[in-house]
């Protein structure tokens, strides 16, 4: 019989309880920050274009340096390797802030900075991710999953609003340096973290054969590559948030505040969905659930997609950011567990391809689909295809459906 597993026993873990709420103030600096640099792009632009880029600049780096980056999680000190990444994340924050206080900061410099902290954010994620099973015990590495997606929805939700508060009582500027300064509780964090998590014992090897030993693995780990599979899929075909101004304005005929809300719910329900998989400590039968509740957000896409009602369809983004926490959460776990030591930097990095991928390229698939069959009928669309993807991958992935802890 298992032994529930609660939160508060994940968070009294030290090093773990520690780096959490590091980790949490980190976030909220960036979604401070994050706001600071639309608000500016649009202020020196004028132009929805050029704010868009934005999200191109932080795109690239992930289709670029992904693998790289999990190479690196796997040969360094990964700890070393944070508190250098953070570093360089704090002095970035802090040339926006010192190029915006002279008042002649420029838009490329803006979009060179987000590139940059892309890139260094593709080096810290891999290492950040890989260090949790060595903060935790193998029967807490669900809830220790949850509570990571717990912080980021909570940054999310918070550090907007904060954002938009900073801005306006103080400044773009300031913003930046508040965000500079957030940085600081990780490096504190790690700098007095107790457990020296090392670098896994491996053969010495090329940055490239490890590529390629990192890519052997996942194609020969049936479920691992049936999860990454089954993820890209559903985020490829179903990649509603891209048409969220369209559903807002034209569909359900209201403004800028419906878009903040249909935006912003599905973080309430993914904080819902940790809470689920906090409470049930470590279920058993991960990989059937994995299909169940991924095969439900399919489902609840094509609801959305057909909803005509405000309140139905807040209703249903929320279930869809539940059910999305869920599936992340147990995807998280199941690979970590599955995964030697020697190679989770390497795997977390595929698996940051496979969701960049499906996510950005959908964005391009839907607004290509939206232009031929209108907005809710790509999404129905998209729906289906999600399903039957899921159904297909569950169907020849028998380890997947075969799980039992």
């Amino acid at each position: 019989m298992q032994t529930r597993v609660t939160p508060w026993q994940v968070l009294k873990q030290r090093d773990f309880g520690f780096f959490w709420v590091s980790l949490l103030f980190s976030a909220i600096g960036t979604q401070i920050s994050a706001v600071a640099i639309a608000w500016q792009v649009y202020q020196i632009t004028d132009s929805p274009l050029q704010l868009g880029l934005t999200g191109l600049f932080r795109a690239l780096p992930v289709m670029i340096l992904s693998l790289p980056g999990g190479v690196l999680a796997d040969r360094v000190d990964r700890r070393k390797l944070l508190m250098i990444t953070q570093s360089l994340a704090a002095l970035l924050s802090l040339t926006l802030g010192a190029l915006t206080s002279t008042g002649k900061i420029q838009v490329w410099q803006i979009y060179g900075v987000t590139f940059l902290s892309g890139a260094v954010g593709i080096f810290d994620a891999p290492a950040r991710t890989a260090m949790i099973p060595a903060l935790v015990s193998a029967d807490q590495l669900a809830s220790a999953y949850a509570l990571n997606i717990t912080w980021r929805q909570i940054a999310t939700l918070a550090g907007p609003f904060v954002g938009g508060i900073v801005l306006s009582a103080w400044g773009i500027s300031e913003a930046y340096y508040l965000d500079a300064a957030s940085f600081a509780a990780v490096i504190i964090c790690l700098a007095f973290m107790q457990h020296r998590v090392k670098p896994a014992v491996g053969r010495k090897e090329s940055p490239f054969e490890s590529v390629r030993v990192g890519f052997v693995f996942v194609r020969e780990s049936s479920v691992i590559l049936a999860l990454m599979g089954m993820d890209a899929c559903v985020q490829f075909f179903g990649a509603y948030r891209s048409m969220m101004p369209v559903f807002a304005r034209d569909i359900l005929g209201s403004g800028p505040s419906t878009l903040g809300l249909l935006l912003g719910i599905p973080a309430l329900g993914a904080l819902a969905g940790s809470g689920v998989i906090l409470a049930a400590g470590n279920p058993r039968r991960k990989g059937q659930l994995i299909i169940s509740v991924t095969l439900l957000y399919t489902v609840g896409l094509i609801c959305f997609a057909l909803s005509r009602s405000l309140l139905l369809s807040l209703a249903i983004v929320f279930c869809l950011g539940l059910v999305d926490a869920v599936g992340e959460t147990l995807r998280d776990t199941l690979v970590q567990l599955r995964t030697p030591d020697v190679m989770r930097g390497r795997v977390k990095s595929f698996d940051q391809v496979f969701m960049s991928a499906g996510t950005y390229l959908g964005h391009a698939q839907m607004g290509a689909a939206a232009s031929l069959f209108g907005v809710p009928g790509a999404l129905v669309i998209g729906g289906c295809v999600g399903s039957a993807a899921v159904l297909t991958i569950a169907k020849f992935s028998r380890g997947l459906r075969s799980i039992a802890n």
